[in-house]
């Protein structure tokens, strides 16, 4: 660990100290301090059929929770970690949350950075587009995907059975798509967004109404700004025809675009039933057909039930998406198909042939490909079965999400062992499988592991 982490890592033990000296002196307040450290290793099998480490990190996260318990709340999650991912070091400090809520009488206000997500189901969530992701982060905690955004949001409750939400994103922060560790032609670039993406015109905001009526909740929620998750632009292009077939040199680079995104989700139960839903409309600014980083406008849905009997638990879910004026791309994704150089060459001496155009298309297949949106509809069933054994010490899990339409499978099992108080032991597979160009085809190579973990928690 370089001596920049250690400083910061000696200045955070330093304040947690000062926190606790203040709780005798200030009856009212309470400061809670906890934490964890853990280590964790992912192994893959695809390199000369021979099993290899590809990541293995150590992991510290220190939270700090202070307030009066009536008028303000303050919290902190640190996260220090170092290790591996995918064959590339990481030496990292992050402040993954940390922000000040101020309690009014039927008022509440949040000013930091926080993650902030809406929607109530249990695997997809189309009403949900505050928050960004890490798809590829190795951690056995799926929640350490959720990144955190700077961010201002108040809450209003004229009543018991109504609150208002208006949330305010100043600037861009970037999920991380999962072809990011994506071994790719030696011609081919793609530059990240490894920054919070700042400026006049980055701004984001959303409004949500949450309704309680006996037996059921529901939300109305509407999102206007950049959607978390960028779409894949063409930002340069050049071809060398010195060799024998011509090499397209491609750069490509993550970026973001506006949507408007109109939402509906509710929460009820029925018996020992619990069911849930959520319903959106997502419309780009732009139109993919002059922008090849935008996706088609959409309606998607996912309804879901939850259901348990004594030790087991089972979760279940539906989702689906049309796209209303679907057309079919005219050519194969850049990403996901090898380039046919040959067939290349022939392409390029038909007369008006333009080959930058030709790849710019190719971009925008792939985008669809990413977003599925390369059929009118797609479906898709997710379920999770659990059960507690040993006294509850160990827990077995396995999750299944099948695309009907595309036929990619991802199966996640994975067994938690707690041999004593605040120690967990989890051990699992992540498997993805599709057809040949499909997404999950795409990333199988890399994404593909059998993963251990071990975390201390105090």
């Amino acid at each position: 660990m370089n001596t920049r982490l250690l400083k910061l890592s000696g200045l955070f033990l330093i304040f947690s100290s000062f926190l606790y000296g203040q709780v005798d002196s200030a009856k009212t307040e309470r400061t809670t301090i906890y934490g964890f450290t853990r280590a964790g290793f992912y192994g893959n099998y695809k390199h000369n059929d021979n099993p290899f480490i590809s990541s293995a990190f150590s992991d510290f996260g220190l939270k700090v929770e202070t307030g009066d318990g009536l008028n303000y709340k303050a919290f902190a999650d640190i996260r220090l970690r170092y290790g591996t991912e995918f064959f590339n070091q990481v030496s990292s400090f992050e402040i993954r949350e940390a922000y000040i809520k101020i309690n009014g009488r039927r008022w509440d206000l949040t000013a930091g950075q926080k993650i902030l997500k809406w929607g109530r189901a249990d695997f997809t969530n189309p009403t949900s587009r505050l928050s960004p992701k890490n798809l590829v982060f190795r951690s056995p905690d799926p929640e350490d995907m959720d990144l955190g955004n700077l961010l201002i949001s108040g809450r209003y409750y004229p009543s018991s059975r109504l609150t208002f939400e208006g949330v305010a994103i100043p600037f861009y922060r970037s999920s991380v798509l999962m072809i990011k560790p994506l071994s790719l032609p030696s011609y081919v670039k793609i530059n990240q967004i490894d920054s919070l993406v700042t400026g006049p015109g980055m701004f984001s905001y959303g409004f949500k109404t949450d309704i309680h009526l006996n037996g059921i909740d529901m939300s109305l929620s509407w999102f206007d700004g950049f959607n978390p998750m960028p779409g894949t632009a063409l930002t340069g292009f050049n071809l060398d025809l010195s060799g024998p077939l011509p090499l397209p040199y491609t750069e490509l680079s993550f970026t973001p675009y506006k949507i408007r995104n109109i939402g509906l989700d509710f929460e009820t139960s029925v018996g020992n039933f619990g069911l849930r839903g959520e319903a959106a409309y997502t419309l780009p600014y732009k139109s993919y057909k002059e922008y090849e980083y935008v996706p088609c406008r959409e309606i998607s849905w996912v309804t879901g039930f939850d259901w348990s009997s004594g030790n087991w638990r089972f979760t279940g879910e539906y989702s689906g998406k049309a796209i209303p004026d679907f057309i079919a791309p005219s050519v194969d994704p850049f990403i996901g198909t090898e380039m046919d150089l040959a067939q290349l060459a022939l392409l390029m001496g038909t007369p008006g042939f333009d080959l930058r155009e030709y790849v710019r298309q190719e971009v925008s297949s792939f985008n669809r490909l990413y977003n599925y949106q390369l059929k009118r509809s797609y479906h898709s069933a997710a379920f999770r079965v659990e059960t507690d054994l040993l006294y509850s010490k160990l827990t077995a899990s396995v999750f299944t999400l099948y695309n009907i339409t595309t036929r990619d499978l991802l199966v996640m099992p994975e067994l938690r062992y707690k041999p004593s108080d605040g120690v967990t032991i989890s051990a699992g597979a992540d498997y993805y499988s599709g057809r040949k160009g499909s997404l999950y085809d795409i990333v199988d190579d890399f994404m593909n592991c059998i993963r251990i973990g071990v975390r201390v928690d105090f």
